[in-house]
């Protein structure tokens, strides 16, 4: 099960920008796996990859982020939702 942290802020990209940044970070506990992916839209359904192959399909609507596995075979587990999701704020 994923560690999702919603990241919030960066000083450095809003002066630059005037944009206030937002990521959802996913940590794969016990691998080297993670993926920080840009919010763009709310909400905002997309693939995480690894080596160039989707592994997860994750859906997140603005509060909570869900995930599913791609299996083997090709399709797909049921959706589950983290146990903890996490809020980070950045100056």
């Amino acid at each position: 099960m994923f560690d999702v942290t919603i990241q919030r802020g960066g000083m450095l990209e809003f002066e630059t920008t005037g944009i206030y940044p937002e990521y959802l970070l996913f940590n794969l506990p016990g691998t080297k796996r993670n993926w920080r992916i840009r919010i763009k839209e709310k909400p905002q359904e997309e693939v995480l990859k690894s080596k160039g192959k989707i592994v997860y399909h994750y859906s997140f609507d603005g509060d909570s982020c869900k995930n599913r596995t791609v299996k083997e075979d090709g399709s797909l587990s049921n959706w589950k939702e983290p146990e903890v999701m996490y809020t980070e704020i950045r100056d």
